[in-house]
């Protein structure tokens, strides 16, 4: 198939074809919201679509089971080889899984499998991943990042606050390990609440409520541009499923004791929404439309190391005042030594002069949210325009709805 130049890609038609996609994996079925002609002839619409979402094995699978042929044959090929993608990397993952099995079985580890590792293991439908996270005491962790890199993987340099630097193998995907999770300050509870992931000797799962939370904090507080994406949205339906009622209660009554507890419940909501049968209002559609508009006008910018923050500020923008607070906490805070800039000359100055390193970092940081947030304020308010005029036609009502 000859590239798609995603320059020639129409923002509204993509959001056109989240709302069909997304009545799609509501009713389980064949969509009953019409496909708009501008959007389901563009093969250029499509990708932006399907790799800003990164759902398209689990909408082959609904099609199959439905009505594949309500997709062109560019569409339809489109699909199924950016499917085909998405199944080999969750078939890496599940491999790159095992092993990490063995070896914790061998030397008495108990890693927790975050995140997409557990849809990998798991009967429900995979979903795309980029990386395989795992959770273990930071001394385990690094124990077992040993044992990766004696059987071919190499660390990064850097690493985070919460995970060691990740393992690469140009064959498979990358693994981090997680010691701590972010905007989580309670990984000595998840750790102790975790359990056997049953099926799999040596590999160990967070509880189902745990996992539930955990995935929601990720997407729509970690996270802002994930906010409301149908890959995530179908890892939180699924996650919700395996929670009883009373984990359900649990994890909506702790939303709402939170300050930010808006994008949460969003997300929550219209995850359970997915596969239920029952309607609910798309509030992610700024997000969707700034995701559009950043992958193809701006793709520019994931490359440049000095504007590629103004990526993640677009979204903080559309967000509420909470999380413009907690950007500027991030870039004005104080880094602990070890937190060493991917900058040569600022990490050479942080090894000769920790406070003047600092300092400079800091000051550079809060720089970049200023720079950022004014050349981020054009695309967040184009991409509410775009949410605003891009109306889906209501979905027909008309249509049975597989229980």
């Amino acid at each position: 198939m000859s590239r798609i130049n995603p320059q020639s890609a129409t923002v509204g038609d993509a959001l056109l074809l989240r709302a069909w996609a997304l009545d799609l994996l509501i009713r389980r079925g064949p969509a009953t919201r019409p496909l708009a002609s501008g959007a389901s002839d563009s093969l250029a619409t499509w990708e932006l679509f399907l790799r800003s979402e990164r759902c398209s094995l689990p909408l082959r699978s609904r099609l199959a089971a439905g009505s594949p042929s309500l997709l062109g044959v560019g569409a339809a090929q489109l699909l199924e080889r950016l499917a085909t993608i998405e199944l080999q990397r969750a078939i890496s993952a599940r491999g790159q899984l095992l092993e990490i099995g063995r070896l914790a079985a061998a030397h008495r580890l108990e890693p927790i499998v975050l995140k997409g590792g557990v849809a990998a293991l798991s009967d429900d439908d995979p979903v795309d991943l980029a990386d395989v996270d795992i959770l273990l005491p930071r001394e385990h962790g690094e124990l077992l990042a040993r044992l990766l890199n004696e059987r071919g993987y190499r660390s990064t340099i850097a690493g985070s606050a919460a995970h060691l630097p990740a393992c690469f193998d140009p064959e498979a995907l990358p693994i981090e390990v997680h010691f701590a999770i972010n905007d989580l300050n309670e990984s000595g509870e998840l750790q102790a609440r975790a359990r056997p992931f049953p099926g799999f000797p040596g590999l160990w799962r967070l509880s189902p409520a745990d996992h539930l939370w955990h995935l929601l904090v990720h997407s729509a507080v970690s996270h802002p541009d994930r906010r409301g994406s149908l890959r995530d949205l179908l890892l939180i339906q699924s996650a919700a499923r395996q929670c009883s009622a009373a984990e359900l209660e649990h994890v909506s009554a702790r939303i709402a004791t939170l300050s930010r507890s808006a994008p949460l419940s969003a997300m929550l909501g219209l995850a359970r929404a997915v596969g239920s049968g029952v309607a609910r209002i798309d509030c992610f559609r700024p997000e969707a439309a700034a995701n559009y508009l950043l992958r193809s006008r701006f793709p520019w910018l994931a490359r440049s190391q000095v504007l590629q923050r103004m990526s993640a500020t677009v979204f903080v923008l559309l967000g509420s005042r909470w999380d413009r607070q907690t950007e500027w906490a991030e870039a004005s805070r104080h880094r602990e030594p070890w937190e060493q800039s991917t900058w040569k000359f600022l990490a050479a100055l942080q090894r000769r002069s920790p406070w003047l390193g600092g300092t400079t970092r800091r000051l550079l940081r809060m720089g970049r949210v200023v720079l950022g947030r004014l050349l981020a304020w054009p695309v967040a308010a184009s991409a509410r325009r775009l949410a605003e005029r891009s109306v889906p036609v209501p979905a027909r009502v008309d249509q049975t709805v597989v229980p």
